[in-house]
């Protein structure tokens, strides 16, 4: 255990064996610190780390898998009182407002999108605005959800507009993609409906039906039917079937070796750019990109 503990659990050890405890007694009560900080700050079930809205009948449909956030915006709340009374330190404050309302969702708003790989990849400059469009938007959503019910509502609304605003610019607009975005108020009937909805659109392109049932971890009929199981039966084998075609392009020898490493800790092939897209088909046969077809992985590689 001591080889994985983390820095902060280890300056604990030494502040408690300074101050006489045995090593074992230490190193006890610094795990005992480390959990607890975990339980306030991560996903927790302790009743006393639930609010009495996320208990409610509507908050089990509505900030589900909004604990962490919601955690965050405790803490935030309450270094914001502290700091306004006088309470505390205030640098320490500052700190903890900075940290959890927008370093923690840089962080993970931006590794959930990706945009790392625009430090391995000379991307064009729409995908790299699109990305970082994602992550505010994403950061965004994490601190209106965090608030509560109220907030999650505020971030449902302003999600509609965007997408309607979005449509609005395209050749041949499809608002009722912006209709689907109210279903986002509530994560666990969003994925379900999402995920029937995937699986009639699956069947609906030819261009798709005629790569089904052709064998392989990238058959659309194998992911279709594990959306399907996953929809009904609450089993997730849709995400089966995707890590394990990832392992199959992280195999690839076409696939870039940090590429290989970002699959196999668990990104998307879309989110790596591995994807064949519409907009990436233009480009790349229209003469202006830098990229071009490779292999049967549809991916591209520069």
């Amino acid at each position: 255990m001591n080889l994985i503990t983390p820095t902060i659990n280890r300056n604990r050890i030494n502040t408690y064996t300074d101050q006489g405890m045995s090593k074992a007694a230490a190193e006890e009560s610094a795990f005992l610190d480390f959990q607890e900080i975990a339980e306030e700050t991560q996903q927790s079930s302790r009743p006393d780390r639930v609010s009495q809205q996320q208990a409610s009948p509507l908050g089990r449909i509505i900030l589900a898998f909004a604990n962490t956030p919601m955690q965050y915006m405790r803490l935030t709340k309450k270094a914001v009182l502290d700091l306004k009374n006088g309470r505390g330190d205030v640098k320490t404050n500052i700190t903890k407002i900075l940290y959890y309302t927008f370093v923690q969702n840089v962080i993970f708003s931006g590794l959930q999108a990706a945009l790392f790989a625009a430090a391995f990849e000379d991307e064009d400059e729409e995908t790299i605005d699109n990305k970082q469009l994602r992550t505010v938007n994403s950061m965004t959503d994490s601190v209106l959800r965090g608030t509560g019910v109220y907030g999650a509502i505020v971030a449902t609304l302003k999600n509609i507009v965007l997408e309607i605003n979005k449509q609005s610019n395209k050749d041949r607009p499809d608002y009722t993609q912006a209709s689907l975005k109210m279903l986002s108020i509530s994560p666990p009937v969003d994925s379900k409906i999402r995920k029937a909805l995937a699986i009639g659109r699956a069947f609906s392109y030819k261009s798709v039906r005629e790569k089904m049932f052709k064998g392989g971890l990238d058959d659309p009929a194998l992911y279709a039917f594990g959306q399907g199981v996953s929809a009904l039966f609450n089993i997730p084998l849709d995400r089966a079937i995707r890590k394990a075609d990832n392992v199959r392009v992280a195999l690839s020898n076409d696939t870039k070796y940090w590429q290989k490493v970002a699959l196999l800790l668990g990104w998307s092939q879309w989110d790596l750019g591995l994807i064949e897209t519409s907009s990436s088909k233009k480009k790349g046969f229209g003469g202006t990109s830098k990229w071009k077809k490779s292999g049967s992985n549809k991916k591209w590689k520069k």
